[in-house]
C-alpha cells in the first residue's frame, strides 16, 4: 500500500522552505553578478593608445565647453582614473545628472560618461551599443573639470 503523505506536513516543508531560502545571503551572488571595476578598466583601457581627439564637458547648469587638446583630455581623464566603481541595476531615485562627458574619435562618439552627484556615474560605450549604471566607491574629486568648464580653457 502506499501511503499519501498529509498536506499538512508538505505545507509545513514549504514554510520551512521559503523560510531558509530567506535566510540565505545572497551577497556572494550579487557580487558575482555585480562585479567592482574602475574606470580605468571601463573606459581608458579601452581607448587605449589612441589619442582621444575632443572632449565634450557639459555641466548640469548648461555650461558646455569642448577640449581639442590631447594634454587637456588626459588631464581629465586622469582626473577620473582613480574611481573605484560597483555597478549596479539603477541608480536612485534621487540622483541628478551634474556633469556629462563625451569622447570623440575621429567625429564619432566613442563614449558618454554622465556623473550624478559624485556617486553614481553612468557608461556608455557607443562602440557596441552599451550602457552601465555604476556606484561610485571612493571619493571624486571634480575640481579638474569644474576649472576647465570655469575658466572656459
Amino acid at each position: 500500500m502506499k501511503r499519501r503523505r498529509s498536506p499538512v506536513a508538505f505545507g509545513i516543508l514549504i514554510v520551512l522552505l521559503v523560510i531558509l531560502v530567506m535566510q540565505l545571503d545572497f551577497t556572494g551572488l550579487k557580487n558575482r553578478m555585480y562585479p567592482n571595476t574602475t574606470f580605468t578598466k571601463e573606459v581608458i583601457e579601452k581607448i587605449g593608445d589612441k589619442e582621444v581627439p575632443t572632449m565634450q564637458l557639459i555641466q548640469f547648469t548648461g555650461n558646455t565647453l569642448v577640449l581639442k587638446d590631447k594634454e587637456d583630455t588626459d588631464q581629465i581623464l586622469n582626473s577620473l582614473a582613480p574611481l573605484k566603481l560597483k555597478r549596479v541595476n539603477k541608480l536612485p531615485d534621487t540622483s541628478i545628472e551634474t556633469y556629462y562627458i563625451v569622447i570623440r574619435n575621429q567625429g564619432e562618439k566613442t563614449f558618454g560618461i554622465s556623473l550624478y552627484d559624485t556617486k553614481n556615474m553612468v557608461i556608455t560605450n557607443y562602440k557596441n551599443s552599451s550602457t552601465q549604471r555604476y556606484q561610485i566607491t571612493n571619493d571624486v574629486d571634480l575640481d579638474k573639470i569644474n576649472k576647465y568648464l570655469e575658466t572656459g580653457q
